[in-house]
């Protein structure tokens, strides 16, 4: 199968709605990307979607491969000998580590008798508080990581081959249709076309807490002022109120 549009095409667009919110700047630099797309229909069309039955379950793993999973892949985490290397850092265990070697000079140079033990002494419990330190530390971040994953992992509603179901987050590909409700996180970028009731906040990403409405674009009243209405829906926003179907 192939598609009419590819993965950085459809990112460019995207990113052209979120940067670009004056009217002015959509009738430049937004609507001739939606026309080069060959308008709504066109843009369904390349993604060889569908608004009412959605994408065949067969097709999903060749969209993955085609435009990638709906995962972010995070950053590896720090290896248990760099959380201790940052342990030893401290102040004190550096401090405890010179006394340790001034120990071992002055017991072994000046033949102080047993005087080197008290410096083994000293690094032995440098050594476990650093070790305890540093294992602490990495069994936080596996279950920060685990639970981050849950967290993000939720089930949305989407509709394939004409029925609805519930999947996970990270098996939504390009060119499905969710079912957005009141509550609902949006789990992906995505266009809104269909007449809708949709109120979405997107304060976590531009600060406002004013309520944006979705679909087909409503320019403002001029140039300099925002558009009324906008088909773009972010990942990471929240449905307020209302319902409607997005397009991934």
């Amino acid at each position: 199968m192939s598609f009419g549009v590819t993965t950085e095409e459809l990112s460019h667009f995207v990113r052209q709605i979120f940067e670009n919110p004056l009217t002015g700047h959509v009738k430049e630099k937004v609507l001739p990307g939606l026309e080069k797309f060959g308008g709504q229909e066109g843009l369904i069309s390349k993604l060889r979607s569908n608004p009412n039955e959605g994408i065949e379950e067969s097709e999903v793993p060749e969209r993955k491969a085609t435009f990638g999973a709906n995962f972010v892949e995070p950053e590896p985490p720090d290896s248990i000998w760099h959380m201790a290397w940052e342990a030893l850092q401290d102040p004190c265990l550096i401090f405890l580590c010179f006394a340790a070697m001034v120990s071992f000079v002055v017991g072994i140079i000046f033949d102080e008798g047993m005087e080197w033990l008290e410096g083994i002494a000293i690094l032995m419990a440098v050594f476990v508080v650093v070790t305890v330190s540093a294992v602490n530390d990495y069994q936080k971040e596996q279950q920060f990581r685990a639970l981050n994953a849950v967290k993000e992992d939720s089930l949305v509603s989407v509709i394939r081959k004409g029925k609805t179901s519930k999947i996970s987050t990270f098996e939504v590909v390009v060119g499905d249709v969710i079912l957005l409700s009141t509550g609902d996180m949006v789990c992906a970028d995505g266009l809104i076309f269909d007449k809708n009731d949709l109120g979405i906040s997107e304060a976590m990403l531009t600060g406002e807490s004013v309520l944006k409405r979705k679909g087909k674009f409503v320019l403002g009243d001029n140039d300099e002022a925002a558009v009324k209405v906008s088909p773009a829906l972010f990942a990471g926003t929240f449905v307020q109120e209302g319902e409607g179907r997005m397009l991934v």
